[in-house]
């Protein structure tokens, strides 16, 4: 349960007072609204209009724009006439030529030496996940600020450390929702399965979004706030059961010179991983296997000469993330035991009964 960088628009409220699972429905719009109003306050209509209008305005900014006749650009995964999971050719909205700002370094050309190349729906869809990546990266200035007043208070270093980790954890699992709400097929998932991969995957996804952040100088994880963590202050801030495989992880992917592509595509690869209590298991694993091919196909144009070797060791990638979800659920366990108490929307989603 350690933090990274985190996003912007509209995204979950009130954690310490509404549980994981409401907040997790609320993210997703499928919840009905009377279950959140608070019953102590009448707000004046005029007041509901205007934000009204403001939510309307942040949902059509967020929104992709479309060059397909009105359909959602996000529709690149459809499902075609044998009913199998599929790209489809759309106009490039997140493109450089149509003035998106996604940082995918390659330019995929012809096939070299029998290689096949990145198909244009494949680059599509690799524009938009960096796109998605780059817009939920970081916590706004006003949430890192509400971070660091609450932490005035707190006398002892290390309990001012455990404040800040937990609380841009939470900052980084709602940066996480809002990234996968926006990931291609995910809209193509029942609303209880869209939910169970949330919970699931989000220690996981928080590990990759660190190695990210991590800086091979100082062997240190830097936050959103700019500030390092390195194993002494994970050490000081309870978290010493984790700390020295978490950094093991991060040089690990710094080895591996991980790009903004490739670590969206993994990060979509782990999202659309199967996990219990899925009902329709199926659709997941068939997108994902268009996210792990447009993975592969991208390795194979980009790391030469060895491409096979690195999108092994990429994929073993998950494993690893598996171990450390459950070196996480461990150190929520222990730290259970030792009476540091988790908010509560980190206690839900990760299962820390209270």
């Amino acid at each position: 349960m350690l933090p990274c960088p985190a996003d912007r628009p509209a995204r979950l409220g009130g954690a310490a007072e509404l549980s994981s699972v409401l907040l997790l429905r609320t993210a997703l719009g499928s919840y009905p609204s009377r279950v959140l109003r608070a019953p102590a306050r009448v707000v004046p209509e005029y007041q509901c209009a205007v934000k009204r209008k403001e939510k309307k305005a942040q949902k059509d900014k967020d929104k992709p724009n479309s060059t397909t006749n009105g359909s959602s650009s996000l529709d690149i995964i459809k499902v075609d006439e044998q009913g199998k999971f599929c790209l489809a050719q759309v106009d490039s909205v997140y493109g450089a030529g149509n003035g998106g700002c996604s940082t995918v370094e390659t330019k995929f050309a012809a096939p070299i030496n029998g290689i096949k190349p990145v198909s244009p729906e494949q680059e599509e869809l690799i524009h938009r996940l960096v796109y998605f990546q780059n817009e939920f990266e970081h916590p706004s200035d006003e949430e890192l600020r509400r971070v660091n007043v609450s932490s005035i208070d707190i006398q002892d270093d290390g309990t001012v450390r455990f404040h800040n980790i937990t609380e841009i954890t939470i900052l980084t699992v709602q940066l996480i929702v809002e990234f996968a709400k926006r990931l291609p097929g995910f809209d193509k998932l029942q609303r209880e399965d869209q939910l169970a991969l949330l919970k699931a995957c989000s220690s996981e996804v928080m590990m990759l979004r660190m190695a990210r952040c991590y800086d091979a100088a100082t062997d240190s994880i830097v936050f959103a706030n700019h500030e390092p963590y390195n194993r002494s202050d994970y050490l000081h801030a309870g978290f010493g059961d984790v700390v020295e495989d978490l950094l093991a992880f991060c040089r690990h992917m710094c080895g591996l010179r991980v790009d903004n592509a490739e670590y969206a595509l993994l990060t979509a690869v782990v999202i659309f991983s199967d996990r219990p209590s899925l009902h329709e298991g199926w659709k997941v694993e068939k997108i994902q296997d268009i996210y792990v091919e447009a993975l592969r196909t991208y390795i194979e144009n980009r790391r030469q000469p060895r491409p096979s070797t690195i999108f092994a060791k990429l994929l073993a990638v998950l494993t690893e993330l598996r171990t450390l979800g459950n070196l996480n659920s461990e150190l929520c366990f222990s730290l259970k035991i030792k009476n540091k108490k988790l908010p509560p929307f980190l206690a839900e989603i990760w299962d820390v009964q209270t």
